[in-house]
């Protein structure tokens, strides 16, 4: 009787592990992809992680399904190098999705209100990067300048913030397509930033909404979390402008020839160029991309320089054009000199840098490109990669 009921017991545990899961399903039917794999991922932080896979048939028929998180949950079918973003909602409605392989991305078809609305506000995102695409081909077509192309390039982002925040996320800032929508990012540029005023404010909209409809979502938690981290940095910033703006009232003006850059270093932090060059003898500001081949040799340089001159005033502030922010952080971590990043660079299909409000200010064509700047804040030397020029000019300088 003891083995019996402690069988029945442990039965009773199980079932009652089983009850407590939430399966979801996707199913569907994906037209002229005999062979081919298709491929479910669960999309969490941004980063897709496979679930599940399989070799579709010439039926195109698939079925997966998947243990989903509290609230809704965000999931994407990849196809080759095609993908579609979908969503299973709180009553985990199957997620039906028609397709055929050719031009799967825009002619897919779901049958639910919720991921209707999500690939209506994904269409949005891909229309913004063909947009922003035919303005690069201009541009490199020799049809735009760089301001002109820089202008446009930021018309078109404005306008379709305005849209999708009145059309899905003040709308409706509890939908899956809200909480989509504040993490679109485009050629590698992030549309919505919580550390921007108005754009935090519709973080706050999605968090409080989230918090309010899906509790025990995961995601409801991450967002918060965000959106508060977004407000104190807003806070800080006022408060080190109110702190500037009093000490710029007693103390004189002292004019730079140099125009100013402030960019975000590896910890986050706001770091003007004029901030770098205070009290230097000399100070290079450097215009360069870890991922470029030429980095380490070009690192090695001014690693040497900046020991043998630092003790004697030599400054280095970096600013950096890496399309990957994590890749850039770790490459920067071990480096002694500051070194910032330009979250506004775009590029173009080949990897090529289009834009950047950096390289813009200092009409920065090729990379590296770095200025020498004296005690004055007067500009010494432009040398385009050339790391012996810039041995040659730097240890002038500074003697």
């Amino acid at each position: 009787m003891k083995a019996t009921a402690a069988t029945l017991g442990l039965a009773s545990m199980l079932l009652a592990s089983c009850s407590n899961q939430r399966m979801g399903t996707i199913e569907g039917n994906i037209t002229g992809a005999e062979g081919q794999l298709l491929v479910l991922e669960h999309l969490t932080d941004g980063i897709p992680q496979m679930v599940d896979t399989l070799r579709l048939t010439a039926d195109g028929k698939f079925e997966f399904q998947t243990e989903v998180e509290p609230g809704p949950d965000f999931y994407s079918l990849r196809l080759g190098n095609q993908s579609i973003q979908l969503v299973i909602d709180t009553l985990l409605t199957p997620v039906k999705v028609t397709a055929s392989a050719e031009n799967m991305i825009s002619n897919y078809q779901v049958s639910d209100p919720g991921n209707q609305e999500l690939k209506e506000a994904v269409q949005h995102g891909n229309r913004l990067r063909g947009q922003i695409l035919n303005v690069n081909q201009v541009f490199n077509q020799g049809g735009l300048g760089r301001e002109q192309a820089r202008d446009s390039i930021l018309s078109l982002v404005n306008i379709y913030k305005k849209q999708v925040l009145a059309q899905y996320i003040y709308k409706n800032p509890a939908s899956p397509a809200s909480y989509y929508l504040m993490f679109e990012t485009v050629q590698g540029l992030q549309i919505f930033d919580v550390t921007v005023r108005e754009d935090n404010r519709a973080f706050g909209a999605v968090a409080n909404s989230w918090k309010f409809n899906y509790p025990a979502s995961p995601r409801n938690k991450m967002l918060e979390k965000m959106t508060i981290a977004g407000q104190r940095q807003l806070i800080a910033a006022r408060r080190r402008a109110q702190e500037a703006d009093s000490i710029a009232k007693n103390t004189p003006i002292e004019v730079r020839t140099f125009p100013e850059l402030r960019y975000t270093d590896i910890d986050d932090h706001d770091v003007s160029l004029t901030e770098t060059a205070d009290g230097a003898k000399l100070t290079l500001v450097d215009f360069t991309a870890y991922y470029m081949d030429y980095s380490p040799v070009h690192n090695m340089t001014l690693s040497k320089l900046y020991e043998q001159y630092s003790s004697q005033g030599l400054k280095v502030y970096q600013v950096c054009l890496d399309y990957d922010e994590h890749f850039w952080k770790t490459s920067a971590g071990n480096l002694p000199w500051t070194s910032v990043h330009d979250k506004s660079v775009l590029f173009d299909q080949q990897g090529n840098i289009q834009y950047s409000a950096a390289a813009l200010t200092y009409n920065v064509s090729k990379l590296p490109t770095t200025f020498v700047i004296d005690a004055n804040g007067q500009i010494l030397h432009r040398i385009e990669a050339d790391d012996a020029a810039i041995e040659k000019a730097t240890t002038a300088a500074i003697r």
